[in-house]
């Protein structure tokens, strides 16, 4: 069926929840009327009720898909288990920084850790008597081995010691712990309490060569308003000089205009005179208080260069301080914060190993619960149901993970596989439902799904192109054996839970459609109804009748 196109393509007509025709036979009525060559006979048939569908056929054969159970439990033995607390050192890191400016002593911050080497050991079951044979019939939970009480006793020894062996490490292992979690815990406080340290003396240490850049660039400060002060002072006074000039100038001026009348004008003379050396002295006094305030100027002038010189150099010993207290510091805190890394790391590394020794544990108590879930009365038994068709195993026999017990019919996968032509492969998705009839059970109606549909194959003896479209059969499969073939229909049309009768019943005239009766005296009436979808074969009546109802079927015979 997969490799060509079958040409035998069937209309399915009328399969629904009764007969193909839909249609039940009641009688033969009595010729209603005779005469010349002709007669005209009545079958009487019933209105039954149903579904009405309309498809595509074709015929397949059913795959029946097959189960395999495996022993798929783990019965190797951990042995051997070693533990030991001075195989390897996990972390170390070594002290460091200055505290209060004296070294530490060099020392290593380390801890013991646990080498868990663990080895499977294979082990073994043997089989003592075979409980199934291929065609028989089996349901889950029938025994399908019986094992050897020996051999099931020495494989649930076995995990029972190793129970034991797992859990006295884990205990050992969490003793040992303890004092490697205490060393870890005194390392990193020894860091934590150096880095607190380093912060405090750093800042204590470059305190005093702050204050030394503060109180010089104060001193400049105050050399420098000084300065300012005096500047202004030197503008005032040398404007009172200029002024003290100008008025000697002028007094000048009067005596030498007075000097020819001295004698006629003595007093006024005189009084030039006493104005031009008052004059004098005042411009002689400025002048003197002028060169000592330029004098004292210039003197503030190199003491603020000196002052910026000493401010400069305090800066200088300043950032110079905080290098040399900031290596300090940086080392101090380094090792600090490298402390609680490697902490982390050195209390991560303990919590793995411990939970590696319990997870060993764990899996060992698990591995003999499984073995006993699996293993009960030194017995093995299926957990499918289904008819066998392979036992892997004879009496002697010895399985262990991985061994294959037998192979049993997948009543979850009875399928059939039908090719569709090109024409046909827009009728059809995944998923929708087809009706199934087998040869083998006429009367019956199964159902099914698409489950898949194959890409477009070619048909090189035909040069056609077809699909292959898998169909599970649902419902009660039981009945139904490899190689059975059946007719397949891809419903492209259908009506469910509707009245029908045969096609031949309905007569029309122009839009009305009716059929034929007895009335209670037996008497031939029309009954006009409202018909529907038709199969070809049958149609719905919509009004008119019911189900059960008897209606008429007109032939003509000759006589």
């Amino acid at each position: 069926m997969k490799n060509h196109m079958k040409n035998n393509k069937k209309f399915l007509i009328g399969i629904g929840t009764v007969a193909a025709a839909g249609v039940v036979i009641i009688g033969i009525g009595l010729a209603v009327r005779r005469g010349g060559k002709d007669s005209v006979v009545y079958r009487e048939t019933a209105v039954e009720y149903g579904n009405l569908t309309v498809g595509i056929t074709e015929e397949a054969a059913v795959e029946i898909g097959t189960l395999e159970q495996t022993f798929d439990l783990d019965i190797s033995a951990l042995v051997d288990s070693d533990t030991s607390s001075d195989n390897q050192t996990t972390g170390a890191m070594p002290f460091g920084g200055d505290m209060g400016g004296g070294a530490m002593g060099a020392g290593m911050m380390s801890f013991g850790s646990f080498d868990m080497t663990q080895r499977s050991q294979s082990q073994s079951l043997t089989v003592e008597q075979v409980n199934a044979a291929v065609g028989q019939e089996i349901k889950e939970g029938d025994a399908l081995y019986t094992l050897t009480a020996e051999s099931v006793e020495e494989i649930r020894d076995t995990l029972s010691e190793d129970i034991a062996d797992t859990k006295s490490d884990y205990e050992a292992l969490q003793v040992e712990q303890e004092a490697s979690r205490t060393q870890a815990r005194q390392g990193y406080d020894t860091y934590v309490t150096n880095g607190k340290y380093a912060q405090l003396i750093y800042e204590e240490e470059l305190k005093a060569y702050q204050e030394a850049v503060e109180d010089a660039a104060e001193a400049v400060n105050d050399k420098q308003d000084t300065y300012n002060e005096k500047c202004l002072e030197l503008t005032a006074l040398s404007e009172e000089l200029a002024q003290a000039q100008d008025f000697l100038k002028e007094a000048q001026a009067a005596v030498s205009e007075n000097y020819a009348g001295r004698y006629e004008n003595a007093y006024y003379y005189t009084v030039y005179l006493n104005t031009r050396d008052t004059a004098q002295k005042l411009a002689d006094q400025l002048e003197e208080e002028f060169d000592d305030l330029s004098e004292e100027i210039e003197q503030l002038s190199v003491e603020i260069q000196t002052a910026v010189r000493t401010m400069n150099q305090s800066q200088r010993d300043y950032e110079q301080a905080k290098l040399d207290f900031g290596k300090t510091y940086d080392t101090d805190t380094y090792y600090a914060n490298a402390a609680s890394e490697w902490y982390g790391i050195q209390t991560q590394s303990l919590d793995n190993a411990l939970s590696s020794a319990k997870n060993s544990y764990d899996m060992a108590v698990e591995k003999l619960a499984e073995f006993d879930s699996v293993v009960q009365d030194n017995r093995i038994v299926s957990e499918y149901s289904g008819v066998v068709t392979q036992v892997a195993l004879s009496e002697g026999d010895t399985l262990s993970g991985g061994s294959s017990l037998l192979v049993m019919n997948d009543r979850e996968s009875v399928t059939m596989d039908v090719a569709l032509s090109e024409e046909d492969y827009n009728t059809i998705e995944k998923g929708r439902a087809v009706n199934i009839a087998f040869t083998a059970y006429p009367d019956a109606v199964y159902s099914g799904i698409i489950t898949d549909v194959s890409d477009a194959e070619y048909d090189s003896s035909t040069g056609a192109v077809y699909y292959t479209v898998t169909v599970t059969v649902q419902g009660d499969v039981s009945g139904l054996y490899a190689g059975m073939t059946g007719d397949v229909t891809f419903v492209t049309n259908e009506t469910k839970e509707v009245c029908y009768v045969s096609n031949r019943a309905i007569i029309r005239e122009g839009v009305t459609s009716y059929v034929k009766v007895r009335d209670e005296s037996g008497a031939v009436k029309r009954q006009e109804v409202v018909t529907g979808f038709s199969d070809g074969v049958c149609v719905e009546i919509v009004e008119g009748l019911s189900e059960g109802d008897t209606v008429l079927i007109e032939s003509k015979v000759e006589n």
